[in-house]
């Protein structure tokens, strides 16, 4: 399996009209860290905990931010994802069909 993080990441910024500074501020990762990445640096050992920093931010599993594919437990189709916060606490409803 090839890491896509470079690609699934511009892929991002560009969908949601964001620079790499603005995505560095908001979610407290090193503009280093995500130039480099950006432009096809693998995670080190030394940012590697800043994978799941932002698959937070940016709402998706890790398997689909390193690898571009979800890890299915059983097929099924997410209809809708959505999260949310209530005070601390993070929500995450997904609605999916099924498949027999």
């Amino acid at each position: 399996m090839k890491v896509q993080l470079k690609e699934v990441l511009k892929r991002q910024l560009k969908n949601r009209n964001e620079s790499l500074n603005s995505l560095a501020r908001r979610c407290g990762i090193p503009l280093s860290v995500l130039h480099g990445w950006v432009n096809g640096v693998l995670p080190s050992a030394k940012n590697l905990h800043h994978i799941q920093t932002l698959s937070n931010y940016l709402e998706i599993p890790i398997s689909i931010l390193l690898f571009n594919t979800r890890e299915e437990q059983s097929k099924s189709d997410i209809l809708f994802s959505s999260e949310f916060a209530d005070g601390e606490r993070r929500y995450r409803l997904l609605i999916e069909k099924i498949q027999k």
